[in-house]
């Protein structure tokens, strides 16, 4: 379809952010406040045993790191674009996985983490994130423009880079006569 100036008649172009990621958003500005705190506790302590100089500048290192990837997903988020619902539940899995390491590693008295949200919050957040995220009318926002919505299976291998969308579904089909003309 050829749409007007603007891009009025062209599918998914001006098309509303389903309100449930707004929710999305906000989980995920939870988990980045909660990672920007732990710069307030992650503190290199001066006395100590290597181990635990190391494992604190490394959880430092990770914070900032993960503090990125929170932010990256929280700007994806309103795109449209697959690569972006991509890098939202990608984000929020490496987010739940470090969630349970940094939980080990207070637990060995290693870091110190919980200052104001408990690691199992931040969890159940992320979690939530995901779930909203493969919500039918999420996948449908970020389905690609002129194709129909994936199956359930394919929005999961997406996950590991396979294709979402066939390049054999864009293939344009001409009638008879289109060929006789360009002899």
């Amino acid at each position: 379809m050829v749409g007007k100036e603007g891009g009025e008649n062209v599918p998914h172009v001006g098309r509303k952010t389903p309100k449930i990621l707004f929710i999305g958003e906000f989980l995920l500005a939870v988990v980045l406040f909660r990672y920007l705190l732990n710069f307030t506790s992650m503190v290199s302590p001066i006395e100590g045993s290597w181990v635990k100089v190391a494992v604190n500048l490394i959880s430092i290192v990770l914070s900032l790191t993960l503090t990125i990837l929170t932010v990256n997903s929280i700007l994806g988020i309103p795109s449209a674009r697959p690569q972006s619902w991509r890098v939202v539940v990608r984000a929020s899995v490496i987010l739940f996985i470090t969630n349970f390491i940094y939980g080990f590693l207070e637990d060995m008295g290693l870091i110190s983490t919980g200052i104001v949200f408990r690691l199992e919050y931040v969890g159940f957040i992320v979690i939530l994130v995901v779930i909203i995220m493969f919500l039918p009318s999420v996948r449908k926002y970020y389905t690609p423009p002129l194709s129909e919505m994936p199956p359930l299976k394919k929005w999961f291998m997406y996950l590991f880079n396979i294709p979402l969308i066939d390049a054999e579904s864009y293939k344009f089909i001409y009638d008879g006569q289109a060929k006789d003309h360009n002899r």
